[in-house]
């Protein structure tokens, strides 16, 4: 509607002046009178002056409002100044714009008030860099933890830690790392984490810093207490029946007033109480030896020895060294493998041994009625190496569950309950980690480094 009034007013304009054009060509050329020349001439002059003014008015508030929008200036408000009807609708149309405008400036303040808030409160240190390594932007937990000044490019962790630049410079997008420094003459474990984006065309690298000593030292002190539970509990297991029993044999051998018995007043029965009771002190104290050696070797660092291989063939030797095993269990093992090399630096023993302990875990879950299935897959994933152990089985019990990497935690009546726990000391020496997942069937164990 504003457009088409525009559009009339202009035509008539434009024809009021051909008009008068055509008029005054035929007076100079048919009847040049001065009077007649004069007029036309005149109204000739105040219509072209008329058409000018009327196209400024009308471009005037649309001037001011675009350059309102470029100046980000939404505090005006448009009037049509008794021009019309057409003005009216123009400066509505205008000022309905000017609000939305202002609500989204309104918006995007808010928006980055709330960004700007979270950044300065946040614990986890961010700095981000461009594409030559300077220091955009470092928010107040980044210079904290740091503590260094002045701090102006990627090169500066040089002068902090030396483990710390590294690990900045040659960190990949999405990638995570926990590495060990000194900021000072504190000793910190920091998960280091990258990330790139965009902006404005223009690529920007970053980084981000989480101080896990709190966290670390929670998760210790939680797991020295579940640790110690278990070991209560097993030594309790072995202990108790031993002094009981051998409660029981000192009864039989002496009389109540504390004096020995003579052995010849002892019948079959009582002989056999004390053999009895001997043979499982016998067996209780072996088994407390067993788990004193497996402590000990639990307690013993593993040092591992890293060499690149395809780790399709670790998972296939694995497979084949417990074929025989799974043969007899009437269960089922399924390997899926890429159809291209997987080279990754690992320690194949190591390796080995930990996936051993998790298809073996997986078998004693599933039936041995030849409807057990194992699956093994083998993926690759942002430079990441995934091994995937899957079971059918019964699964495991959510109560249970935050127990289970917890060392000599064991629901097995044969178990040493090591095989998780050191499982996932040795996923931490390959800088990668294992976890767990319970389906509606089973579990599924995946190791990522």
């Amino acid at each position: 509607m504003i457009y088409k009034n525009f559009r009339l007013n202009i035509i008539i304009r434009v024809l009021c002046i051909v008009a008068l054009a055509l008029a005054l060509a035929f007076v100079i050329v048919e009847r040049p009178m001065f009077f007649a020349l004069a007029t036309l001439v005149v109204l000739l002059i105040v219509s072209v002056v008329s058409l000018i003014r009327y196209i400024d008015k009308s471009n005037k508030d649309l001037t001011h409002f675009l350059f309102s929008i470029r100046q980000g200036a939404f505090t005006e408000s448009y009037t049509s100044g008794n021009r019309g009807k057409h003005y009216e609708q123009l400066s509505g149309a205008l000022n309905d714009i000017v609000t939305e405008f202002s609500k989204l400036n309104l918006e995007k303040e808010l928006h980055y008030q709330y960004l700007q808030t979270l950044n300065e409160n946040i614990s986890v240190a961010i700095l981000s860099f461009d594409a030559a390594g300077k220091l955009m932007m470092m928010n107040p937990a980044a210079k904290k933890l740091l503590n260094h000044s002045p701090f102006s490019s990627l090169d500066d962790f040089k002068a902090i830690d030396a483990t710390l630049y590294i690990a900045a410079k040659d960190i990949q997008p999405e990638q995570r790392k926990v590495i060990h420094v000194f900021i000072g003459e504190d000793q910190y474990q920091l998960s280091i984490q990258a990330k790139e984006i965009v902006l404005n065309g223009k690529p920007v690298r970053i980084i981000l810093l989480q101080n896990l000593n709190h966290e670390l030292e929670e998760k210790e002190i939680e797991a020295w207490h579940q640790l110690m539970r278990v070991l209560t509990h097993e030594i309790m297991n072995s202990v108790t029946p031993i002094a009981s029993l051998t409660a029981a044999v000192e009864s039989i051998l002496k009389h109540p007033d504390g004096t020995r018995k003579n052995f010849g007043t002892l019948n079959e029965d009582h002989v056999d109480d004390i053999f009895s009771s001997l043979s499982t002190i016998n067996s209780r104290s072996k088994g407390l030896m067993n788990f004193v050696k497996a402590y000990k070797a639990y307690a013993k660092p593993i040092h591992a020895q890293f060499e690149s291989v395809d780790i399709r063939e670790i998972v296939n030797r694995v497979a084949a060294l417990l074929a025989a095993e799974l043969q007899a269990s009437n269960v089922q093992l399924i390997v899926n493998n890429p159809a291209t090399t997987i080279e990754t630096k690992t320690d194949i023993a190591l390796m080995e041994q930990v996936l051993i302990n998790l298809v073996k875990n997986a078998m004693d879950a599933v039936m041995h009625d030849g409807t057990g299935v194992i699956t093994i897959d083998v993926r690759t994933k942002a430079n990441r190496v995934t091994i995937a152990v899957a079971d059918n089985g019964s699964g495991i019990d959510p109560e249970i569950l935050p127990r289970i990497f917890v060392p000599f935690f064991t629901t097995k009546s044969n178990g040493s309950g090591i095989g998780l726990s050191l499982s996932r000391q040795i996923m931490k020496l390959h800088g990668g980690s294992i976890q767990v997942h319970l389906p509606e069937n089973g579990s599924i164990f995946i190791l990522e480094w």
